[in-house]
């Protein structure tokens, strides 16, 4: 089971290749069947891991190395999470790309990220993770160039630079903690014989990887190909900015942290406070720099940098309530962000429009396209009752529960960077809703709202962030176990 996650989206990408814009009920069933049956395959896994089953698949051995998955309680809360919405991605893209070229390739490079995605989350240690981790770099770049402009290209080609020189530094720290530990599995708790290394080779070590995974998870001056990569189609900046390849990125981050230093040396070492410091002034950053654009895909973009250093913030606080909370806001911030690409994209192909600026009178003529981008907007600045509020709440929980003067500043900062959010996303949504009166922007001429096939899931993402900010037992009761089972405490 562990390995078709892998080769079932795999195989449906060669088919989807040989299929081809000539059988599109056929290519369009391959690209629906692995998120579905992956879908239900994570399902049965996590009922067999909540059962207490250990899972562990061993692909190829070749000593001292192995290729091997793993099923936890963690790779199941994401697995659940990505599949689903890759799922709900792929039926937006069937509507978006109608009049779209290249759509074979299209659909092939997104089987082939999905199926690197799911080596990376099902990974039981740092040379599979690793080996996917680049697989996900590749099968992405055809999907960031494939308008085939000029820009495309420029885009696809800092796109490429920035993340394998990501992949090169955790190639690097895979090396490393190979050579100190003679292993490289993830160890829940920690790797112990990493406690019984020098501070500078740990510290050497520490910079691999957040650097490695620093690129993809957006950390200030290792962001910048993530706004640029917006020139992809609409689906493509959902699978970058909710889906995959941000996530692998923090996901990367909860693996080193949890199961290579384990919290007790990070925190120890005083990594944690770096990493805090680094993501802070991300936040922060990112947020006057969304304040700036009119383009509402570059807004979102940065907004996206903003809010995955919530994550990395709410880890650092080393309190049981504010790592929930991070844990929690990697699913809350996905279905958000999702539902506002969703948003972004069905306004540009029904519209023609990219512009905040000329947004005015949009929700007259698309009222369920902004209904569900005012919903998420809701959720992102961190207001009740849209699940971005409770995520948080917990993560300043878990900085106010310690009032030393660095927690107190870190905690401020979620409250300043929320002022901003407010302050970007009110434009979009006033104009759209009342610009049209007020005579100061000129009505933008909106068509209608978009086929079902591009409303549905949006209304859907846009729903379920609503749900789970009144009623989020099902995030909860998949979050928890997987903290503590990366924490290293035995799971009932």
């Amino acid at each position: 089971m562990l390995l078709l996650l892998v080769i079932i989206p795999a195989l449906c990408a060669l088919l989807v290749a040989v299929s081809g814009d000539k059988h599109e009920s056929w290519r369009n069933f391959f690209c629906l069947l692995p998120c579905a049956a992956n879908f239900v395959i994570v399902i049965l896994i996590g009922q067999m891991v909540f059962g207490g089953q250990e899972l562990v698949t061993t692909l190829v051995w070749a000593s001292p190395f192995a290729i091997e998955f793993a099923a936890n309680y963690f790779a199941v809360y994401m697995g659940l999470l990505i599949n689903f919405l890759w799922l709900l991605t792929m039926i937006y893209s069937f509507g978006y790309m109608v009049h779209e070229h290249a759509k074979t390739r299209y659909y092939t490079a997104l089987m082939l990220a999905l199926a690197s995605t799911m080596g990376i989350i099902f990974s039981s240690n740092l040379v599979t993770f690793f080996i996917f981790f680049e697989g996900l770099t590749f099968s992405v770049y055809p999907l960031v160039i494939h308008e085939e402009t000029e820009e495309a290209y420029q885009s696809g080609n800092k796109y490429s630079v920035y993340l394998i020189c990501g992949g090169t530094m955790v190639l690097f720290g895979t090396i490393a903690v190979y050579a100190l530990t003679g292993g490289t599995r993830f160890v829940p708790g920690g790797i112990p014989a990493l406690k019984e290394c020098s501070e500078n080779i740990l510290l050497l070590l520490f910079i691999m990887f957040t650097a490695g995974f620093g690129f993809k998870a957006a950390l200030l001056g290792l962001h910048s190909w993530l706004p640029d990569a917006m020139i992809a189609p609409t689906p493509v900046s959902a699978v970058l900015h909710a889906v995959a390849v941000v996530n692998v990125g923090l996901y990367g981050f909860y693996k080193i942290i949890y199961t290579i230093f384990g919290v007790e040396l990070y925190q120890q070492m005083g990594f944690g406070t770096y990493l805090a410091i680094a993501a802070s002034a991300t936040i922060i950053v990112a947020a006057v720099v969304a304040l700036r654009q009119n383009e509402i895909k570059r807004m979102l973009a940065f907004s996206t940098v903003n809010q995955l250093s919530y994550v990395l913030l709410g880890i650092t606080s080393f309190q049981f309530i504010g790592m929930l909370g991070a844990m929690l806001h990697i699913v809350f911030h996905s279905f958000m962000k999702i539902t506002l690409f969703y948003a972004a994209g069905t306004i540009i192909t029904q519209s023609g429009n990219k512009y905040i600026g000329n947004m005015a009178g949009l929700a007259k003529k698309m009222p369920m396209t902004m209904l569900a981008f005012t919903v998420a907007s809701i959720g992102i600045i961190g207001l009740p009752p849209v699940a971005g509020w409770v995520s948080k709440w917990y993560i300043m929980q878990g900085f106010l529960q310690n009032l030393s003067t660095a927690h107190i500043i870190f905690a401020l900062v979620f409250i300043l960077s929320s002022i901003i959010e407010l302050g970007y996303f009110t434009p979009p949504i006033y104009l759209a809703y009342f610009g049209d009166k007020e005579g100061h922007v000129k009505p933008a001429k909106f068509g209608t709202e978009a086929p079902w096939t591009m409303l549905v899931p949006m209304l859907i993402t846009a729903f379920v962030a609503l749900i789970f900010g009144v009623w989020g037992s099902i995030p909860h009761m998949l979050a928890k176990p997987a903290l503590l089972e990366l924490l290293g405490t035995v799971v009932k």
